[in-house]
């Protein structure tokens, strides 16, 4: 299949995130697997046009990613990420499009006179976003930048969001709270979205596993992975840390954000700078083994996230997860089995878990033991890849393009 994918930002832009990891491990395990792979995305700080990776095809295009008068500003990237597109595909035409949320809406509104079928992954919705804003606000800055921004989210809401679900040939949802929540918000046939699960490819950790070997204390070593920012629960976990801070136990900061300035003055205010270990941004393979010299996995988000990949990538490092309830995490965390569910906000309850996995030794063993299981016969990357072409071929089996 010739397949053309539309992305706001990649692995090779800064400040990439989960979703731009997930979408290199689908588009390189699809051309692994013998299909042609195209990205569409923004240029933004780059200097090239084009580039090759892993057999995959990038086109970085120079265009405007606002929304306000989009659909008129011939800048902007839904008319250039058309027109760019429009090029290529009438030279060679694509069998079918994915896109990265709203990112192909260019092409989503005009897949009908292109003649091409459209698949839209989807992250998470509007709402999810708006609530993460107004849970982040720490000053009067974000509380002026929450309320510009609500008329940005009402535009979604009523606009784009629906555009892009209800204009698509198939929607994939990463979790199934994403499912529920486009359906809520969108009112899309159920029918119209199936859910994905991300998945990895967990080679990695069995040849990092052979050789990666536990810290030599006494201490248990928790770990966090992730952007450094409030929504990600990181002051929570500092207050968790303080109300057990006698226990034996570190934490480890894998990553980098606009907080970590003041969560390192956090916690130094606190008298806590020997529990945590700050280790910045690391590539893949250094958290991979990061998480293998780890032994229970945290995650106190606030943010309504879809699919978090760091929850799969601690299962197949056999890590217990504690994490709190929000977004897609249940679809991966099973409370009482691979780890514990927290209800958001209720930090005794974590601080309860979080003692009770540190004091055990063999629960951490057949939790982790559990969490790698479920990971290696749901997330992986084939059974990821096995669904996505599953999807394809049925849209393309319709026939033309509604």
């Amino acid at each position: 299949m010739k397949i053309a994918v539309l992305i706001k930002n990649t692995t090779f832009h800064k400040d990439y995130g989960g979703l731009e990891t997930q979408n290199k491990t689908l588009c390189d395990g699809l051309v692994s697997r013998g299909h042609q792979v195209t990205v569409f995305t923004q240029q933004k700080e780059l200097t090239e046009t084009t580039k090759i990776d892993n057999g995959v095809n990038y086109v970085f295009i120079a265009a405007s990613f606002r929304y306000l008068f989009s659909s008129i500003n011939p800048n902007s990237w839904e008319k250039k990420s058309l027109k760019v597109f429009s090029e290529y595909h009438s030279k060679e035409p694509f069998d079918v499009v994915l896109s990265q949320s709203t990112a192909g809406i260019g092409v989503i509104k005009n897949k009908k006179q292109l003649g091409v079928k459209v698949i839209s992954i989807a992250h998470g919705t509007s709402a999810g976003e708006l609530k993460t804003q107004i849970q982040n606000i720490k000053n009067l800055k974000d509380i002026y930048w929450a309320i510009r921004n609500t008329q940005y989210f009402l535009r979604q809401f009523f606009g784009r969001q629906r555009e892009y679900i209800l204009g698509s040939d198939k929607v994939i949802a990463v979790s199934h709270a994403v499912k529920t929540q486009l359906l809520d918000e969108t009112f899309a046939p159920e029918e119209l979205i199936t859910v994905i699960n991300n998945g990895i490819d967990p080679s990695s950790f069995v040849e990092s596993a052979k050789t990666a070997q536990k810290h030599n204390d006494t201490k248990v070593h928790l770990i966090f992975t992730g952007r450094v920012i409030r929504s990600k629960g990181v002051f929570e976990l500092v207050k968790i840390v303080w109300e057990v801070k006698d226990m034996p136990f570190t934490v480890d900061i894998v990553g980098d954000g606009e907080d970590l300035t003041e969560l390192k003055n956090n916690i130094t205010r606190l008298g806590l700078s020997e529990k945590f270990v700050f280790h910045g941004k690391l590539n893949r393979q250094q958290v991979t083994e990061r998480l293998l010299q780890s032994d229970i996995y945290v995650m106190p988000t606030l943010r309504a996230e879809g699919f978090p990949m760091t929850l799969v990538e601690a299962m197949f490092a056999s890590l217990p997860i504690i994490a709190n309830n929000i977004g897609g995490i249940s679809d991966a965390v099973e409370d009482a089995k691979t780890g514990y569910l927290i209800k958001v906000g209720d930090l005794s309850g974590f601080k309860a878990k979080l003692t009770t996995l540190i004091a055990d030794t063999s629960l951490r063993a057949t939790l982790g033991q559990n969490g790698r299981i479920k990971a290696q016969n749901e997330f992986t990357l084939e059974t990821m890849l096995n669904k996505y072409q599953q999807e394809m071929q049925k849209v393309l089996a319709k026939g033309d393009t509604a």
